[in-house]
């Protein structure tokens, strides 16, 4: 099935655009043999003479060689229409994935073909097809804005309270530590001394417990 534009129904202007942005691009560069071949068949197919477009013609008068060139013994013109078509995928893949008019060079032929945008987006698959955006599409897009930017908030100061209950537990154990240390080393100059009472659970310190227990669903002592 023939997807391309003719080129009767094609504006030469654009097709001429289209074709300097590749001979400015590095995948087509100018005065290089792709170039040359990509200019003499764009330029005969806008002429209407397709059809005269072969491998001698185009050896003879892109490349110059000499009018007894041979294009079966001489496989020049495929090799490079085979690299020129490599070259115009790579480029419309890449930089020029947003052109609207597309140049292509179809196997087993060296006459080229004009892809419209309208043509692109026919081509392309289900599900790399881009859906515009339209005005009845705003009032649910502005909905479903507030309510992601609301559920991250809540993440954030979720996040936020866990590190700081954190942070308060492990410099509260820290704390507590320095304070034990200090009394295993403070010198027994008074006498025996007598039993000490169970320390007393510090409810900040529980309420912190909890909430990290739950946060990070491991236990703390």
């Amino acid at each position: 099935m023939n997807c391309s534009s003719p080129a009767a129904q094609v504006d030469p202007v654009i097709v001429r655009d289209a074709l300097q942005r590749l001979l400015q691009s590095s995948f087509v560069p100018d005065g290089s043999v792709l170039a040359k071949m990509l200019s003499h068949v764009v330029e005969r197919t806008l002429a209407g003479d397709g059809r005269s477009i072969k491998a001698y013609t185009i050896a003879v008068e892109a490349f110059g060689r000499s009018p007894d060139f041979d294009p079966d013994r001489d496989s020049a013109v495929r090799v490079t229409a085979m690299r020129l078509r490599t070259a115009l995928d790579l480029y419309y893949a890449g930089p020029g994935a947003d052109d609207p008019l597309r140049i292509r060079m179809v196997p087993g032929s060296y006459r080229p073909m004009f892809e419209t945008a309208a043509v692109q987006a026919a081509l392309a698959p289900a599900g790399e097809r881009i859906t515009p955006v339209t005005k009845a599409d705003e009032p649910a897009r502005r909905v479903r804005a507030p309510a992601l930017a609301g559920w991250l908030a809540a993440l954030t100061i979720t996040l936020a309270l866990n590190v700081a209950m954190t942070v308060s537990l492990m410099a509260y154990q820290l704390r507590g530590d320095s304070v034990t240390e200090a009394q295993a080393v403070k010198p027994a100059f008074k006498g025996v001394r007598t039993a000490e009472k169970p320390p007393q659970r510090d409810p900040v310190y529980d309420l912190i417990r909890h909430n990290v227990q739950r946060s990070f669903q491991q236990t703390v002592e």
